[in-house]
């Protein structure tokens, strides 16, 4: 039994190194021809690129041109909440401080009647 798994995993073993072997000589085949594709490939590629490269300089200026107008607008929101959130609670206080108050002294007067009795 021994003797058959070992058989067993030698034959493995060399279909494995056979089977890596087949591979690497398919891959050194290959290099040129995909070497040679990719050296074809690439003079388009930069032609590509360089047709390209006016409207990526134009979406750059545009978006700097949005930042820069919308900033402005953006500051005088800010600022204007800003504004708003100041009278709000100029405005709501008073009130929260009077009813804070109030609340005192009805749970002060609750104590008092609790003790007496």
């Amino acid at each position: 039994m021994d003797r058959l798994v070992s058989q067993a995993r030698t034959a493995a073993g060399k279909a494995i190194g056979a089977s890596v072997a087949a591979l690497d000589r398919a891959s050194n085949e290959v290099q040129p021809a995909i070497e040679r594709i990719a050296n074809a490939l690439r003079p388009a590629a930069d032609e590509i690129g360089k047709a390209l490269q006016p409207f990526a300089d134009t979406t750059v200026r545009a978006a700097n041109e949005i930042a820069n107008a919308v900033q402005p607008v953006a500051e005088e929101t800010v600022e204007a909440a800003r504004l708003v959130r100041d009278k709000t609670v100029a405005v709501v206080r008073p009130a929260v401080t009077k009813a804070v108050e109030r609340t005192g002294h009805a749970i002060q007067k609750i104590r008092e009647r609790v003790r007496r009795t």
